[in-house]
Parts: structure tokens; C-alpha cells; sequence
């Protein structure tokens, strides 16, 4: 089977599309190719076909039209979309090869529209891009043949309206060959943390430093290393630096931009205890975070924001410990407690890399999603 994965967001080497689902079709007999419109690259890498754009700043029918050309090219059997816009071209392309029995996809993995989508609106206009917007991803709905759900959230517009169509959930677990485990090893007196994605005050960013300044105060003779890993949300960015660059001595900061996934797994895995702070608002509390299972599967314990979504898909307190975002001192604290006591903190790295194991890696859900894409 030829299949294509279409997408007008996401990078070529997004995690889910390139080294989960494009991979596996691979080692499955399938010919693969991803198209993107974010980035200009034309080669082959690990038997994938990368045929994709530098379209950012393409109007959108241009967009769609050099999408659906790109389809034409290859020729799939089956095209997996990651946005509405790339179901549009999907469905150009079927109208233009209609004596083919061709399929189309729709991977849900993030609101839409989101706040995002709606940041440069105002008042008004806002609730008209909203309207608009999720009038336009629900008619797309109507060209597809099959949902693929991330989470059980983000699935729940789609499954009451559409209920006849055919879906899947196929989670955000990762491929365990590609994480770097390494035993823990915590030193005295030094602390390793990682702050990584987009760099804002809604995800956390100013929460994360807080905490770094009540360590800082707390244990005085605690060295901490930080490494960021991510890209400056612009809006928060001034204030952002403002916040790193008035850190105490004793807390060293490392700055390394956004990362290709493998990188960026390399680069966390030292980490001592993960933490992920983002606020309490309506998407973040809805969204389930891929990087928690990342997390969990090199091994270390993860403190983490109450989030809804978290506690929908998994028990209670399973995969993490869960704070009120805003608590720095109470965060200190137990971060300070579970690295430093030596038994616990080997218990919580041994429950985490055992859950990775046993439940959630790619292995446990990978044969579903090929036979869904088939059978489909």
C-alpha cells in the first residue's frame, strides 16, 4: 500500500508522523511519504519519501493546490491528515483520480481551532475567526473516511457528530529503541532540570523559574544546571529573559533552541526530576502532553500541573506527581525530597521505567494502528 502523511503544520520530523507512524508502515512492507508545507526537503531517509515545501507563507488555495500536486506525484492509496486544510487538498486529489479507491484520514491531535489559530484577533473578530474556523474543520469531517484520536478529550466533538465513521486511538507512547536510558545518578549538593517546548508564561515558563528561585532560596548550597530546550513564544519573550537573566549565581543556564526529537531526547537525559508547570487554562487543562510519556520512559520521577486531561487518560497519581502550578515553595520542596531521598527517589525511577516498559511504549499500540490504516 502506498501512503502518504499530509500536513500544513507540522514539521517533516515530528515524532508521531516521522518516527511512530512512518517508520512503522515502513517496516510493515508500505510505501511511505510525508509532505509538509513548513519546510523545503526533497530526499529519501530510512526507506521515507520526504517531498515537501517552504509554503509558511503561501496563501491558502495556493497551499492546498501545491499539496494536492504533490499527492499526485506519488499517487497514495491512503493520505493521513494532521489539519483541515490538508484534508481539502486530500480531497482535490481524490476528485482528480476518482476512478482510484483512494482514503482519507484525519489525525486529531490538536484543538482546532486553537488559541493559536485565534491570537491576532480581537474582541469581536475573535469569535468570528472561532465560528468560522470550526465551521470549516467540521465540513472537512465530512470528506474523510476514519478519525485517528491522540486523546480522548480532543476526540469527543468528533465521535457525537460523526459517530458512524470509523476511529482509533493510537496514544502518544514512545518508541522505547530511540530513548537514551541511563541509571540515575544523583550527585550531592547538585541538582540537574530541564525546561523544554514553547517557552511562555502560559507553559509554565515563569512558574518553572519560581520554583528555581524558592531551591535557590531554600538550599543555599544546592548547585542547580538548567538546561531550556525550546523557542520563545514572541509575545512573552522580553519578559522571559528578563526572568532567566535574574537568577541567582548558583543556578547555571544552558540555552539550546528547539531540537530535532532524538537530540532532544539525548539532551534530557540527565535530567534529575522532570517538571512541567503550565497554567490551568482550557486547552492545557484539555490537552494530553506527549512529552509526560518521554518522561516516564527514561526513567525519572515527573512533577506535573493538576491537569484533567492527564487524569482522564491514566490512574490517579500513576505516571506523576501532581502540584498546583503556582506553589513554588511547596514544589522546592518536594523536589528537594524525592532526589534527596535515595531509597524513594529509586522507587519513583524504577516505577516510571517500569510503566514505559509494561504499558505505555509504542510497541503495545503500534499493531493497531497498522491494522486500522489497512483494514480501513
Amino acid at each position: 500500500m502506498k501512503i502518504t502523511f499530509l500536513t500544513s503544520a507540522h514539521y517533516p520530523f515530528d515524532e508521531r508522523i516521522f518516527y511512530h507512524q512512518a517508520k512503522s508502515l515502513v517496516a510493515n512492507g508500505d510505501k511511505v511519504e510525508i509532505v509538509s508545507s513548513t519546510d523545503k526537503i526533497e530526499k529519501e531517509i530510512d526507506a521515507i519519501k520526504l517531498n515537501c515545501f517552504d509554503g509558511v507563507d503561501l496563501p491558502k488555495n495556493e497551499k492546498i493546490d501545491r499539496l494536492a500536486e504533490k499527492l499526485n506525484d506519488f499517487k497514495p492509496d491512503t493520505v493521513i491528515c494532521a489539519e483541515p486544510l490538508a484534508i481539502v487538498a486530500a480531497r482535490q486529489y481524490r476528485k482528480k483520480n476518482s476512478g482510484k479507491s483512494i482514503k482519507i484520514i484525519y489525525d486529531v491531535t490538536e484543538w482546532y481551532p486553537s488559541k493559536k489559530n485565534l491570537e491576532d484577533y480581537r474582541f469581536v473578530a475573535k469569535w468570528f475567526q472561532f465560528i468560522k474556523l470550526l465551521f470549516f474543520n467540521l465540513l472537512t469531517c465530512f470528506f474523510i473516511d476514519g478519525f485517528l484520536f491522540g486523546e480522548k478529550y480532543k476526540s469527543r466533538p468528533y465521535r457525537y457528530l460523526f459517530p458512524l465513521k470509523p476511529h482509533a486511538f493510537i496514544g502518544y507512547y514512545p518508541n522505547l529503541k530511540y530513548i537514551p536510558y541511563k541509571e540515575p545518578a544523583v550527585k550531592e549538593n547538585f541538582l540537574r532540570l530541564s525546561y523544554s517546548g514553547k517557552i511562555s508564561l502560559e507553559k509554565g515558563f515563569g512558574n518553572f523559574i519560581q520554583v528555581l528561585k524558592k531551591l535557590s532560596e531554600l538550599y543555599w548550597d544546592l548547585k542547580i544546571e538548567v538546561k531550556i530546550i525550546g523557542w520563545f513564544d514572541k509575545k512573552d519573550e522580553s519578559h522571559c529573559r528578563d526572568l532567566i537573566k535574574w537568577l541567582p549565581k548558583n543556578i547555571s543556564i544552558k540555552n539550546y533552541g528547539k531540537q530535532d526529537y532524538l537530540d532532544f531526547l539525548e539532551l534530557i537525559s540527565d535530567t534529575d526530576i522532570f517538571l512541567d508547570l503550565r497554567s490551568n487554562g482550557f486547552e492545557n487543562q484539555r490537552c494530553l502532553p506527549i512529552k509526560l510519556f518521554d518522561y516516564a520512559a527514561l526513567g525519572r520521577p515527573v512533577i506535573f500541573s493538576k491537569i484533567k486531561a492527564i487524569r482522564k487518560e491514566l490512574k490517579p497519581d500513576e505516571i506523576a506527581l501532581f502540584v498546583d502550578p503556582v506553589d513554588s515553595e511547596l514544589i522546592a520542596k518536594l523536589i528537594y525530597f524525592c532526589v534527596y531521598k535515595p531509597e524513594l527517589y529509586s522507587i519513583l525511577c524504577k516505577h516510571s521505567h517500569q510503566l514505559a516498559q509494561t504499558k505505555y511504549n509504542w510497541d503495545k499500540i503500534e499493531p493497531r494502528f497498522i491494522r486500522f490504516v489497512h483494514n480501513l
